[in-house]
């Protein structure tokens, strides 16, 4: 076990009593003969790390996986010695992407206290965990720092820390947070109450809707000697916290729960009788008191279409649907999710040499989805998530054409008043996404091509159509666009992309489109 400065951190719960009916042992693939606990589960549950001493490992306790393969968890693997060392690591939580890992690490004499935070990045290329690093002083201090969760958004860092209050007259455990400065961190903030206490607040996790936190306290009271409680951010402050009943709480310490994106099922580390080995790892469903707000997760392949093996047309639309796996994937495509109305960024993801994405969008709002990268076309998506939009997982692969003359690709979320010119304020979104392409390739030439669907006359579409081209033309002048790299033309209902036989397909032919000219 870990040495005593560290130990209260890394260790699972106390023995547990017949209250917690309803938790299941993960089985003898996953649990060894030695203590396993501290599981880390990823956003879409497809992956379970977790702290063990089993035999295999570079000594002392190292972090394992176990990833779920047709509903099954897989046989661990340690994750090497990148990051597993002689000294003792348990995993802390990852980006949604399961690229970025953060992880606590114990009694290596060269940092300045007995546990400090680490960040370790995914090398895609190698297929595995490195460039390990220190997160610093803004976060990691003379005293013990541990056990962190990051934000879905990637932008607050929430821990425990051993350091003293700023009187300097107490010294316990409490949760901290840190937000996101440019590359690195910032100074850490204490909570306060009501989530910390005179007690020790052990662990922490915030979870991917952003709002709900789960941690463990001795003291807040409860069912034993430390519990799991839950609170929630409304208008800008956190809830009174709530304790997780006797489902997840036991008589003695209960310090580690981890829960994946959708919310209904939990993960925590037991000593009860009946385990395989000293320490065990459970799966146990979470109550609606209880349970996370919804969220969706949308993931996808960013790949190029120029390297598609030829489509097949969609029978409803006639639009051609495109084999992603016959498809290059873009590296290093920037995958933006911003508020659709006011274009704030939330987050920023950057692909790898697969060109995977994934990002979480909390329930309430319309987001946007943008797709880019330097020397191809942009691509959108909007995403209204509801308040009552119940777990999901949806699969969007995009494909972005090589930006070269003669290439043009359609403007989506372009919004204008019925039947008028006018730019409603929902497009502003996807007006900026067009600058930002045009600012990342500054030697391009647009045209901007305006179009319509069949219902009308001919002339009163080719009037329409080219007023709304002129709009955009005039957007992107007024922001900072040189009007030499821009022309506007109406095409009226001249280029149709899909049947006007349909709704759909109607709706498919009233667009803006970009063409590159130069």
């Amino acid at each position: 076990m870990l040495a005593a400065a560290a130990a209260i951190l890394l260790s699972g719960s106390g023995p547990v009593t017949g209250q917690q009916q309803g938790a299941t042992n993960l089985g003898p693939v996953v649990n060894a003969a030695d203590s396993d606990f501290g599981p880390i589960v990823t956003a879409d549950g497809n992956a379970l790390y977790f702290t063990s001493d089993r035999q295999g490992g570079f000594g002392g306790q190292d972090i394992w996986v176990s990833r779920r393969v047709g509903g099954q968890w897989t046989q661990p693997v340690n994750l090497g010695d990148q990051v597993n060392t002689k000294y003792n690591e348990g995993p802390d939580s990852f980006s949604v992407d399961e690229r970025v890992m953060f992880f606590t690490r114990c009694d290596r004499e060269q940092d300045p206290g007995a546990c400090d935070i680490y960040t370790a990045a995914w090398d895609e290329g190698k297929k595995a965990w490195g460039n390990v690093k220190n997160l610093g002083p803004n976060v990691n201090s003379r005293y013990n720092d541990a056990n962190s969760s990051l934000s879905y958004d990637g932008k607050t860092l929430y821990f425990v820390s051993m350091r003293p209050t700023e009187d300097k007259k107490s010294a316990s455990w409490d949760i901290f947070m840190s937000r996101k400065q440019g590359d690195g961190w910032g100074p850490a903030e204490r909570l306060g109450a009501p989530i910390n206490t005179a007690g020790n607040e052990f662990h922490v996790m915030i979870h991917q809707d952003g709002v709900t936190m789960y941690f463990s306290s001795d003291g807040l009271g409860g069912f034993g000697g430390a519990d799991i409680f839950f609170t929630r951010m409304e208008a800008g402050v956190w809830t009174a916290p709530q304790n997780l009943g006797p489902m997840i709480n036991t008589p003695e310490n209960d310090m580690y729960f981890t829960i994946a994106a959708a919310g209904d099922l939990a993960y925590l580390a037991s000593n009860r009788s009946g385990t395989i080995g000293q320490e065990d790892i459970y799966s146990v469903p979470v109550d609606l008191f209880s349970k996370p707000k919804d969220v969706i997760i949308v993931k996808g392949i960013v790949a190029d279409r120029s390297t598609c093996a030829p489509p097949a047309a969609d029978p409803a639309t006639g639009i051609p649907v495109y084999d992603i796996r016959t498809c290059a994937p873009i590296d290093k495509s920037i995958i933006r999710l911003a508020d659709f109305m006011s274009d704030q960024v939330i987050t920023e993801k950057i692909t790898g040499p697969t060109g995977f994405y994934q990002v979480v969008i909390p329930a309430g709002k319309d987001y946007s989805v943008t797709a880019t990268a330097r020397g191809y076309s942009f691509h959108s998506e909007r995403f209204n998530v509801s308040k009552t939009q119940p777990y999901q997982v949806i699969e969007k692969n995009i494909l972005l054409d090589p930006a070269r003359v003669g290439m043009a690709f359609p403007v989506n979320n372009i919004f204008f008043d019925f039947d008028r010119a006018t730019l409603r304020p929902e497009s502003k979104n996807e007006l900026n996404n067009a600058i930002r392409f045009l600012n990342d390739n500054p030697t391009i030439r647009i045209e901007i091509g305006g179009h319509t669907d069949s219902k009308g006359s001919d002339a009163y579409n080719l009037k329409l159509s080219q007023a709304r081209a002129k709009s955009v033309y005039d957007y992107l002048t007024q922001n900072g666009i040189d009007p030499n790299r821009l022309q506007a033309f109406g095409y009226g209902e001249r280029m149709p992309i899909a049947t006007n036989a349909t709704d759909e397909g109607r709706q498919l032919n009233r667009r803006i489109e970009f063409k590159v000219i130069k």
